[in-house]
């Protein structure tokens, strides 16, 4: 990564800006502050950086965002088909190939996938240990075990249709066929087909752990893909629902609803 940063660098002649903050409001707000002028600005982080970026560039036409993964699921460097070569990330960055992606609101926070239920639980436990990477990762997910066995009972609509009424372990919705580490936990999801694409794993948790080996291997999920441009959960029990967006973790509350932002901003990726 620190190549990748030093390479970029000489090839664009770029600026370099740096700062240490985990809260996203934080993030936005210094980037906000030093966006303003530049063409294109690469992201150095994970998912959840680019995710920030992505609410400070809309609207912005004529910016491109470029990306060098620096975090632990990286999922957006699977969608844009990123090398892991240093020297062959900077020639796609130098090359400049930026396409206009959808992307998914929830509440008016842009991102390329959002979750509801078990994982959101995993990203918040995973974040307040302090993102230790692989043994962070780990000590969330078995933290969060227990809570598979506690699903919540909820309703989802897509497009105003009831799709799903009864227990959910999971929800994703978004743009991206990719979870962290490069999963396809949504496939068929893509960021220029004007449509979320979402999927209810409903469990119980030995169903989920089938799914999610069928996620290891590549293969199709047995959740079927539902293509709306507007989506909405809600408990139909007293428990609340946690939500994540690209990996950070949103809030908790009964009802939650995500749509489409079509074409919201511009970004870098090997396209061909």
């Amino acid at each position: 990564m620190r190549r990748a940063v030093a390479e970029t660098r000489r090839a664009l002649d770029a600026d370099l800006h740096v700062t240490d903050t985990r809260d996203p409001a934080e993030l936005a707000e210094w980037l906000t502050g030093r966006i303003e002028g530049y063409g294109t600005a690469v992201m150095v982080g994970g998912d959840g950086t680019l995710g920030v970026a992505y609410n400070v560039a809309a609207g912005r036409q004529r910016l491109s965002l470029g990306y060098i993964p620096a975090g632990f699921g990286n999922a957006t460097a699977h969608l844009l088909r990123l090398p892991r070569d240093p020297l062959a990330l900077v020639d796609v960055l130098v090359a400049g190939d930026a396409r206009e992606l959808d992307l998914v609101a929830v509440d008016d926070r842009l991102a390329l996938f959002a979750g509801a239920g078990w994982d959101a639980l995993v990203a918040g436990r995973y974040a307040a240990s302090g993102a230790k990477r692989l043994p962070g990762w780990a000590v969330a997910v078995a933290r969060s075990v227990p809570d598979l066995w506690r699903r919540s009972s909820v309703e989802v609509r897509a497009d105003e249709w009831v799709v799903h009424r009864g227990p959910m372990e999971l929800l994703v919705v978004g743009t991206t066929p990719f979870y962290g580490r490069g999963l396809r936990v949504n496939p068929g999801a893509r960021p220029d087909a004007g449509t979320l694409s979402l999927r209810v794993y409903p469990g119980p948790a030995f169903r989920l752990g089938i799914e999610a080996g069928r996620w290891v291997l590549g293969m199709r999920p047995h959740a079927r893909r539902i293509a709306a441009t507007r989506v909405e959960l809600r408990t139909t029990d007293a428990a609340e629902i946690p939500v994540q967006a690209d990996g950070d973790l949103v809030g908790s509350r009964a009802e939650w609803a995500f749509e489409i932002r079509p074409r919201a901003v511009r970004v870098i990726g090997r396209w061909d």
